[in-house]
């Protein structure tokens, strides 16, 4: 059943509305996802929805009555209302007609242990688009997962879980304190800490990353934190040409997670 949003006081925009902002996606436990391409994908994998919303257009697309099928067939709660009311709980400039209340996955640390893993380190990066495309791209490499050090972005705000286009929910998030704390945690582990540092005379290429590594990517302005650059097990450097200084983040992962799964295949 089809519940229809004619006020824009109605208590599930206001909660659409409230997972807009990081406090409340701490509180509730939840995220948004946008758009039937991520919200079919959830369903598929068992993803826990409190409820979806979606536009009176999207529900008659052929499209939208399938979905809407899959997302009843579930016992979501369904809410449609007209395109106002949907842009205020969606929070994007171009919605895409349906969103979703989904459970933020809690995974279990100890797959920090797996032999072998390699795992992509944020230390305090910024911003939203560049998380979101080294989430997809980490998952793509085999990555294992994410590891966000305290001072990077929220992981689960709109802006990254558009640019994952579903990453979020296949791929395990941790969290760390502190550089320090991450160290103390992964060395024990044997996971060696890989660090770019344009100071290298080491070239990726050369350096073996092929298992347990922790690829640790800096603030876009401010790099790696000191202490994890002294830390580092292994510090590389990306060859450049032309009058470039530095790369753009999201890039610089790609380059370094490609050639962790270039080595593991041809082991």
């Amino acid at each position: 059943m089809i519940t229809r949003i004619t006020s824009k006081d109605n208590p599930a925009l206001k909660h659409f509305r409230q997972l807009q902002v990081r406090k409340y996606r701490q509180r509730h436990g939840e995220f948004v996802l946008e758009g039937p391409v991520v919200i079919r994908e959830a369903l598929e994998q068992g993803t826990r929805m409190s409820m979806a919303l979606c536009t009176d257009d999207f529900r008659e697309t052929k499209e939208g009555r399938a979905l809407i099928r899959q997302v009843e067939e579930e016992g979501v709660p369904l809410y449609c209302t007209e395109e106002g009311l949907f842009a205020s709980a969606a929070g994007t400039q171009t919605p895409q007609g349906i969103l979703a209340a989904a459970r933020i996955p809690v995974w279990d640390r100890e797959l920090l242990e797996e032999p072998g893993s390699c795992f992509l380190v944020l230390d305090r990066v910024q911003d939203p688009g560049n998380i979101g495309t080294m989430v997809r791209t980490a998952e793509a490499a085999g990555f294992r997962g994410i590891i966000a050090v305290k001072g990077t972005a929220d992981l689960y705000s709109g802006k990254v879980s558009r640019a994952a286009v579903g990453g979020l929910l296949r791929l395990p998030v941790f969290y760390c304190d502190s550089g320090e704390a991450l160290l103390e945690e992964l060395k024990p582990l044997g996971k060696k800490i890989l660090c770019t540092d344009p100071r290298s005379n080491l070239a990726y290429y050369d350096a073996p990353m092929a298992e347990d590594i922790a690829l640790v990517i800096g603030n876009e302005a401010g790099g790696i934190s000191p202490e994890l650059l002294e830390g580092a097990d292994l510090s590389v450097g990306i060859p450049m040409e032309g009058r470039t200084e530095s790369l753009n983040a999201a890039v610089s992962a790609g380059i370094l997670m490609y050639e962790s799964l270039r080595q593991r295949r041809i082991r």
